[in-house]
């Protein structure tokens, strides 16, 4: 598993504590190709690919929290949980961009819908 350092294009192991899945997410579902960028106006953008790799959908739940460069947290109405269904054997890509320019990193929350 990759995942880009803050919003730059570094890469980082999968140990990185910005990352949580839930503890009784399935050992179906797998997040790869995490990475974070500053698009061209200067917004953070977020982007994961979730892979349900059982026989069943996946009903889940996301959210990216933004950080600014100190590492505090910034209170944004976009960083609410969102509900996503994942069919069998289905790569979904989820997205998030920073409300705030000021956005220099992330924390990056999956768990199962209704956890």
């Amino acid at each position: 598993m990759l995942f880009a350092l803050g919003c730059a294009h570094n890469q980082v192991s999968s140990a990185d504590g910005r990352i949580t899945l839930a503890p009784g997410l399935s050992s179906d579902i797998q997040v790869t190709g995490i990475r974070c960028v500053k698009n061209k106006d200067g917004y953070c953008m977020f982007r994961a690919n979730v892979l349900n790799s059982a026989k069943k959908q996946a009903r889940l739940e996301y959210k990216v929290q933004w950080l600014d460069g100190a590492g505090m947290e910034i209170e944004s109405v976009v960083s609410t949980w969102q509900m996503i269904a994942v069919q069998p054997k289905e790569v979904r890509e989820l997205s998030a961009v920073a409300a705030s320019k000021d956005a220099a990193d992330f924390r990056f929350y999956l768990r199962p819908f209704g956890r």
